[in-house]
């Protein structure tokens, strides 16, 4: 088959609707990738509170897990759909509150992806210091979310 053949099978399918489809992502998947993608949260600033405690931290620890931290934190907003909490049937830790109140969910989640970019801009900058106290701005923000959203136990 030519070239030109090809390139004109490839329009009509992609003008038909044939071309690339995306599936969207089942409940059970959703749940599953937000699950995973918290216990990166979680990882990470354990990594770092554990790396404080060390007499002389390592400003690379931070730097690594800094970065995870915000890139995790910034994909919370979009691991909610509608259909993802408890009615899904999957074990889940978020309350029915989050697609209640979503707009007072997305904009806590928005204040931890702030204090992690804050964390990871200090983390890259290498001041210890300035990484240390941005770092202690962080837990609040996760905190945030767990009182309100987050079933206990």
């Amino acid at each position: 088959m030519s070239y030109k053949k090809l390139f004109v099978l490839a329009a009509v399918a992609g003008s038909l609707g044939l071309g690339a489809v995306t599936m969207a992502a089942s409940p059970q998947q959703t749940i599953s990738d937000r699950q995973a993608n918290f216990k990166v949260i979680g990882k990470s600033f354990k990594a770092m509170l554990d790396e404080g405690r060390n007499p002389a931290p390592n400003i690379a620890v931070y730097r690594v897990n800094a970065d995870a931290l915000a890139k995790a934190a910034a994909k919370i907003s979009g691991h909610f759909p509608k259909g993802t909490g408890p009615e899904a049937g999957v074990k889940t830790a978020a309350l029915p509150l989050i697609w209640q109140k979503n707009a007072e969910f997305k904009g806590a989640a928005a204040k931890l992806v702030d204090a992690s970019k804050k964390l990871n801009a200090a983390a890259k900058s290498g001041n210890l210091d300035a990484t240390k106290a941005a770092l202690m701005g962080v837990g609040p923000n996760c905190k945030g979310c767990h009182d309100q959203f987050k079933a206990k136990g």
